[in-house]
């Protein structure tokens, strides 16, 4: 059983780290899903790509079975943080950063990922919280209005051109594939 305390202290960590610190995120998810699920995935690579949007139909992200590397859609990520709250836009990385590390720790089911991600989410943050709003209402509900209007199809260099992102963190330090 996870203690208040530990809960606390995960809330006040994520609460002062920055949007652009995917290095924090990443550590305190680290550090979540091994105390909720005992489990761990080192040398973690995370990739920022192009994958598009169609009229609120995307991909967030993925993790590349068999290998380290998680990625997130770049095109949904610079939509929510251009269109949306700052709380929104972290909620929501936090959220998909979370889903795909428990992906990246041997969780291969899509359904059982998101009722763990949806689980650990409320375990920690409240129903008001924007991560607990986010889990329960589901990641379109916060799209803005024209994510859901418009389409944005990247070209194929865009696709096969991944913007790594340095991970800081021990877990990370030493890569492969």
């Amino acid at each position: 059983m996870i203690s208040k305390d530990e809960i606390r202290e995960f809330q006040e960590e994520y609460s002062s780290l920055d949007t652009e610190d995917y290095s924090g995120l990443f550590k305190l998810i680290i550090r979540i899903v091994r105390r909720f699920l005992d489990k761990s995935r080192p040398g973690i690579m995370l990739g920022l790509v192009e994958l598009g949007y169609d009229r609120g139909n995307f991909v967030g992200g993925f993790h590349r079975l068999g290998t380290n590397e998680v990625y997130l859609n770049k095109s949904a990520l610079r939509v929510m943080r251009e269109e949306t709250s700052e709380d929104f836009y972290k909620a929501y990385l936090f959220h998909l950063l979370l889903h795909e590390y428990i992906h990246s720790n041997n969780v291969v089911d899509e359904r059982e990922t998101r009722q763990l991600t949806k689980n650990i989410s409320l375990a920690i943050f409240s129903k008001h919280h924007p991560i607990g709003k986010l889990t329960i209402f589901g990641l379109g509900s916060y799209f803005p209005y024209t994510f859901r209007q418009e389409r944005f199809t990247p070209t194929r260099e865009q696709m096969i051109n991944p913007e790594y992102i340095l991970l800081r963190h021990p877990d990370s330090e030493f890569t492969y594939i």
